[in-house]
């Protein structure tokens, strides 16, 4: 019910602002990558605690979608938008011994669509008059929603985690997730007709589980197939290894901290979008436009 109200509320602002054009409208691209924050996150400290420090860049992932924009001044916009994005890890990156000893990982295919607010706190026209180019910067707040799959690799074959519910049954948890992005974003535009933007925007979510991690381990008896009890707990696999550094096996019994469920999960989206402007509308000043001066004729008789 959240996601199809969502979804109304967005389309019916687009078709009343598109009726009601004053300033100008843009409706393009979104071509980048997305990386995410939680507990399979790099680095970190024991707790399995999700910090931007964290972050795994190695991890990158395509994202990609298309938005429409319209801006009710030349400083004040709200922008729609969807994207497609993959966010991935792995604790056999982290160099912290208790997450090497968990050895758990995870990619989530995630679809998400979000209505943000956009303040343009610098305006440059005319960087050069010649070609016509415009300058803005500014910062971006909204609401939004998310749906997110995650998936564990076995024997080269992905399995749906979720359906697992690896943390026992008493921690299931939904498929969608609200979102609230916030970031930075600067765009050239082009003779009022294309624009070329940056996009630095993170999510913060209402779900600890974009990674199917949050609590404790399950006890292997409560799990209802083999393949549960698989991506529940992998931590054998490491001390297979024979890795010296790894803390006491007894840190990944049934009980034991599997993950972190003070701090919710978030990712990362910087992308480069390129949009098509409609109805431009020129900020602060006409151009000018060079006239010839016009010369008095004398009238002969």
């Amino acid at each position: 019910m959240l996601k199809k109200s969502l979804f109304t509320g967005i389309l019916l602002l687009v078709i009343t602002l598109n009726s009601q054009a004053q300033y100008s409208m843009d409706f393009g691209l979104n071509l980048g990558g997305a990386t995410y924050i939680g507990e399979i996150s790099n680095g970190g400290s024991e707790g399995f605690q999700a910090w931007p420090i964290n972050t795994e860049w190695s991890k990158t992932n395509l994202a990609i979608g298309g938005f429409y924009r319209y801006n009710f001044t030349h400083r004040i916009g709200a922008k729609a938008s969807f994207n497609f994005l993959r966010i991935a890890g792995a604790d056999s990156l982290s160099k912290e011994p208790s997450r090497i000893g968990r050895n758990l990982s995870f990619r989530t295919d995630v679809f998400e669509v979000a209505l943000v607010g956009e303040y343009n706190f610098l305006i440059i026209t005319d960087i050069s008059r010649r070609s016509r180019i415009d300058f803005q910067a500014g910062a971006v707040a909204g609401i939004g929603y998310s749906l997110f799959y995650p998936y564990a690799q076995k024997d080269e074959k992905w399995y749906a985690l979720r359906p697992l519910n690896t943390e026992g049954p008493g921690n299931q948890y939904k498929e969608g997730t609200l979102i609230a992005p916030i970031g930075l974003n600067a765009a050239f535009t082009f003779k009022d007709k294309l624009r070329l933007g940056l996009e630095f925007v993170y999510r913060f979510t209402f779900t600890d589980y974009l990674d199917d991690v949050s609590t404790n381990y399950a006890n292997p008896e409560a799990l209802n197939t083999a393949d549960a009890v698989y991506f529940s707990n992998r931590s054998a696999e490491a001390y297979e290894r024979a890795n010296a550094d790894l803390p006491y096996q007894a840190a990944y019994l049934p009980g034991k901290i599997r993950g972190n469920p003070e701090t919710n999960d978030g990712y990362f989206l910087f992308q480069a979008n390129l949009s098509y402007v409609l109805f431009a509308t020129k900020p602060y000043k006409k151009r000018r436009v060079k006239t010839k001066k016009k010369v008095k004729v004398k009238t002969k008789y």
